[in-house]
């Protein structure tokens, strides 16, 4: 089989987030594909649903959600960048890839740091 191409590839998740606006699975993510702009990052999503979110609400286990939510640094074969997150109140989560970059991640998180 022919490994896809870079513009294939961006393609397939451009029309994944177009369907996941279909909302078809009631507890699956919601999200816009975002196009890079070939500087800060290659492509994006922003996320206004959120799977995992929906789990641990189900759960009752709400307060564990960002925990999870930080996985996606380490587990990230690009270098992720995100500011905003569902699991912190905000109304979208932006997730921005850039290819031969580090992951974006602090420790502590944002969300255990004390004012």
């Amino acid at each position: 089989m022919t490994p896809l191409t870079r513009e294939q590839l961006l393609d397939r998740r451009r029309r994944r987030a177009e369907r996941s606006q279909e909302r078809g699975y009631p507890e699956d993510y919601v999200y816009e594909f975002v196009a890079g702009d070939g500087s800060e990052f290659d492509y994006g999503y922003d996320f206004s649903e959120c799977a995992a979110q929906k789990f641990y609400q189900a759960q009752r286990a709400d307060e564990f959600t960002p925990f999870y939510c930080y996985l996606d640094f380490p587990t990230s074969t690009m270098g992720l960048r995100r500011t905003l997150t569902l699991s912190e109140g905000y109304a979208k989560c932006n997730h921005r890839f850039k290819e031969g970059r580090e992951s974006e991640q602090a420790w502590p998180p944002p969300f255990l740091k004390g004012d």
